[in-house]
């Protein structure tokens, strides 16, 4: 839903995404070839206040739209040939992702996705839930100005077990193995006479061997034959981009090929349109595909040496002009608060430290399951709760974090603290289950080693969104051993134990003993390569949007103030130290904090527009009320604080 130029969250203008200013390449593309088509690679029904409007409007009881939904609309006025689907358009059900496709103009195709009713074994069968395979004809002009018909089959896919939007609904998601669906499909699809074969993956580039249900399944999909051309997505990847080195083999930046076969993975946001250019010969034997240029267009690029990004184009005016009504609503529903908060509200430094904006995440939780789970058969179980840095850099780019000044907390304001629409669950844990989750949470750090000096302390291929943070217990991650798991979440080395001092009211957690958790439907099915819980140890699962949970805390408990929940913290490493990337504007919130600036010291800007810093391992920072009280210091009792209902 990232369809106008403009960031809802600051409350100002966007040059870096916005399908307006995508629309623009995308006729100026055209305008290149006479014969060309357009895919859409999915995730394209949530993800910002406008997509949150227009879900609300639904959700209020009409339950139907008023013709077609904003983005559905702009992608008819592109003239959008055919799409896929990506996990988050499933965030709110299949009854309402029916309304919004019930008028899309277009073939929508997902060939490894069915529709499971719940009724049982004896119930209905499963059920393709959109078109499997599209073939589209189309007459192609060749250079001599003759025309030819030409078919081209188009595959959709999933990542297995991403839908969680569909709990509590009258079906469940079975999605296929990617490659495996492929290996089957494909052959169909040239038997059915495509001349072509284009597939629309909503998945990333991610490791070469293939593993059944695999989530980034880009390397070994490619090297199925029949593949004419692939379009990538879900990781929010760009590909080709020459300026990146360590794409893994099989993957070449240069030529935008993987294994042989032309790919494009387009960004995110509309940050990129991805062309693939085809020069195709027709003879006796059919179509062939006999050269092909591929590259990412961006629609902003970054100057490296002053850190200023300017567009490549201006946005589309008829996009502007189609939801000029609808953006002006939006941004008069920013100016209501929710609530207030007496600090700084940032995530410059959720990498390296407890950071404020999660600490009102953690807060709402705790509060909410207080309150709900109070006198039950649950309440005398210690309640944590975790949530991770959605906002914090990474591909987002060095503007990609949560800032909120102290003062009013707007309804914007709560979607920049928690950006996606999860929902509630609550899980039942012992302590050998929980130090196994924050294993793989602490495995997206590299391993520093002592008396390396300065070493990275992220891969950068790694999203910080699957660091999940715990409140309500107090720990130490210690880097100087291997991770447990992959940075994908794979069992890598069982018997590392990178978490240390794993408390509890200041009483060590047995491996036996038990917890409550507060977490997401989307990590409670195991998403994000975290340990999938059996079914028996979901204790509770409400189903409310934790957004909704967050701006019911911040009406009714007042301005947000206190010791900061979390209570986590590297372990030192002699002679070493890390280093990672953060914004810029991150070095204000150490200038301002000296107890900060003992931990973390900024460093030289980088190509990137992100500056770099310096943390010396093994000290912990705490605030109240928007100040430090020490590095390598802490509260007494920081537990023990969060755990009453405000």
């Amino acid at each position: 839903m990232h369809i106008l130029p403009y960031d809802y969250l600051s409350n100002m203008p966007s040059v870096t995404t916005g399908l307006a200013r995508t629309a623009s390449l995308i006729r100026a593309a055209r305008a290149q070839a006479d014969n060309a088509l357009l895919f859409d690679n999915g995730d394209f029904l949530h993800g910002n206040p406008m997509g949150d409007a227009v879900l609300r409007d639904v959700m209020r009881g009409r339950r139907e739209l008023r013709g077609r939904h904003p983005i559905v609309a702009a992608m008819a006025a592109l003239g959008v040939d055919a799409i896929t689907l990506g996990n988050h358009d499933f965030d709110h059900g299949a009854e309402y992702l029916g309304h919004v496709l019930a008028h899309a103009p277009f073939p929508v195709v997902i060939s490894n996705l069915s529709l499971v009713p719940r009724a049982g074994p004896a119930g209905p069968r499963p059920i393709p839930a959109s078109q499997p395979f599209a073939l589209i004809e189309r007459w192609l002009t060749d250079t001599a100005g003759k025309a030819h018909k030409v078919t081209i089959g188009l595959l959709g896919f999933l990542p297995p077990g991403s839908i969680t939007g569909l709990r509590g609904s009258a079906f469940r998601a079975e999605i296929r193995d990617i490659v495996a669906t492929a290996e089957i499909a494909v052959p169909q699809l040239r038997a059915l006479g495509a001349d072509l074969v284009v597939i629309l993956a909503h998945s990333g580039i991610g490791p070469a061997t293939h593993r059944p249900g695999m989530e980034n399944a880009l390397l070994p999909l490619a090297r199925i034959p029949g593949i004419d051309a692939i379009v990538g997505g879900h990781a929010h990847q760009v590909f080709p981009r020459g300026d990146r080195a360590d794409w893994p083999a099989g993957a070449d930046p240069q030529t935008g090929r993987i294994h042989g076969t032309p790919t494009v993975v387009p960004g995110f946001w509309g940050s990129h349109l991805g062309v693939i250019d085809l020069s195709l010969t027709i003879g006796p034997k059919g179509v062939t595909v006999q050269d092909a240029r591929i590259e990412a267009r961006p629609i902003s690029l970054r100057n490296p040496a002053s850190g200023e990004t300017r567009p490549t184009v201006a946005p589309d005016r008829a996009i502007l002009r189609m939801l000029n009504n609808l953006h002006r609503t939006i941004i008069g529903q920013s100016q209501h608060s929710c609530g207030e908060t007496r600090h700084r509200l940032h995530s410059y430094f959720a990498a390296a430290a407890p950071s404020p904006a999660l600490d009102v995440v953690h807060r709402a939780l705790d509060w909410w399951v207080a309150r709900e789970l109070a006198d039950g058969p649950l309440a005398h179980l210690p309640r944590l709760t975790a949530t991770a840095p959605f906002k914090a850099g990474g591909r987002g780019g060095p503007g990609y974090y949560t800032d909120i000044p102290p003062g009013p907390i707007t309804r914007h304001g709560v979607t920049d603290l928690y950006l996606y629409p999860n929902t509630l669950c609550i899980l039942r844990m012992t302590g050998a289950e929980l130090s196994n989750w924050l294993e793989r949470s602490a495995s997206v750090f590299n391993r520093i080693r002592p008396f390396g000096g300065d070493q990275p302390l992220l891969d950068p291929t790694t999203p910080l969104y699957t660091f999940e943070t715990l409140a309500g217990c107090d720990y130490e991650i210690d880097l100087s051993v291997e991770a447990r798991f992959a940075p994908d979440g794979t069992l890598r080395t069982p018997r590392a134990n990178r978490i240390r001092n794993l408390t509890v009211d200041g009483q060590r957690l047995g491996m036996s003993d038990e917890v409550l958790l507060a977490t997401t439907t989307y990590r409670a099915a195991g998403r994000g390569g975290y340990p999938a819980p059996a079914p028996e140890r979901i204790a509770f699962e409400p189903g409310h949007d934790i957004r909704e949970i967050i701006a019911a805390y911040l009406a009714e408990t007042g301005p947000v103030d206190g010791p900061l929940r979390a209570s986590w913290r590297f372990g030192p490493v002699p002679g070493a130290t890390a280093l990672f990337a953060s914004s810029p504007q991150a070095a204000e919130v150490v200038e301002d904090a000296p107890a900060l600036s003992e931990l973390i010291r900024p460093g030289p800007l980088l190509a990137d527009g992100f500056r770099s810093y310096r943390l010396a391992l093994g000290g912990r920072v705490s605030y109240i009320a928007g100040r430090e009280v020490g590095a390598g210091k802490h509260l007494a009792n920081p537990v023990r604080s969060g755990r009453k209902q405000p």
